[in-house]
């Protein structure tokens, strides 16, 4: 029986899930940025903006959804922190529950269960530019995203990458979050798309039925999603202990087990446009990366074989 693990009957939309404005320490107000995120092609920009939850209804439309969200941050006050980017369910919040920031594993943990808890989905955020390692983060619990690419730490520092943080964490621990890639743009470039400005260059393309505050929630609560800098997976599905896979001209498609097990189609040019693998076998997770001859990627979340049987 045919399984599609990102699904095949539901249009694709391009979102921004990592976003901060003038209402914390970014340069564009929300007006600005829906502007700017629409004339490139984005449906969905979460409005992030540190500690503090802004719903902004007056920028919805037939065309867009403004993301009710909120980043929160956890210092040990020696430069190590987390930063979490919570979701809200419903437009229109605008308080998030009282916590205590303990940071700790621990500590942490009680931030995210309070979060989902009130029905949010908990983003973890940005690990390198962070300043941590595994044991900071494959113990937590009740993560529903893992950035494995963030524009502005790239742009700032060339530490926007989190794919292998995210290999450590689906290995090393019970989770198994949703990839996701953002931008936490700030904008202070005022150099909208040049190469030192902190938008565009990361996104989480996911599937829905239509473009409305509850299906897009609903999408991403289900993980029906993949993080992206460029390449595009057009269809994603398993059929009899295969693995097929539609997607944008690539130089490069690898299929990562949770062993040292990998699935490879390899060339030199930007050539390959549908790749097959064999999936049966033992093992515990799969994850599928595809990469162009600049190096942009597309990244999978870790699939069981809960969804492909």
């Amino acid at each position: 029986m045919k399984r599609f693990l990102l699904p095949g009957d539901r249009p694709a939309f391009k979102a921004n899930l990592h976003c901060h404005s003038t209402f914390s320490d970014g340069r564009n107000t929300v007006e600005q940025l829906k502007q700017l995120y629409m004339e490139r092609g984005y449906s969905v920009v979460a409005f992030s903006d540190h500690n503090c939850l802004v719903p902004h209804p007056e920028l919805a439309e037939p065309g867009f959804v403004p993301l009710t969200a909120t980043e929160i941050n956890i210092d040990d006050g020696r430069g190590h922190t987390y930063h979490l980017n919570f979701f809200s369910p419903e437009l229109m919040r605008d308080r998030f529950p009282d916590i205590d920031r303990v940071y700790s594993v621990e500590g942490v943990n009680r931030v995210i269960e309070t979060g989902n808890a009130a029905g949010y989905l908990c983003q973890y955020n940005h690990p390198r530019w962070s300043f941590q390692n595994a044991s900071d983060f494959t113990g937590l619990r009740g993560l529903w995203g893992f950035e494995v690419f963030n524009t502005g730490c790239e742009v700032e520092m060339n530490d926007g990458w989190g794919d292998y943080e995210y290999e450590t964490m689906c290995r090393d621990s019970d989770e198994l979050p949703a990839a996701t890639a953002t931008d936490d743009n700030h904008n202070w470039a005022q150099d909208p798309g040049g190469p030192y400005d902190d938008s565009f260059k990361g996104w989480t393309t996911f599937f829905a039925p239509e473009l409305t505050y509850a299906a897009v929630f609903e999408a991403l609560k289900n993980k029906d999603c993949y993080a992206t800098t460029g390449p595009e997976i057009t269809a994603l599905y398993a059929e009899d202990g295969k693995l097929y896979v539609d997607h944008t001209p690539a130089c490069s498609v690898i299929l990562r087990f949770d062993t040292r097990r990998t699935g490879r189609v390899l060339s030199l040019h930007d050539d390959i446009t549908h790749s097959e693998f064999d999936i049966g076998g033992d093992y515990r997770h799969f994850r599928l990366e595809v990469k162009d001859i600049h190096g942009n990627k597309a990244l999978t979340r870790a699939y069981t074989k809960d969804d492909i049987e």
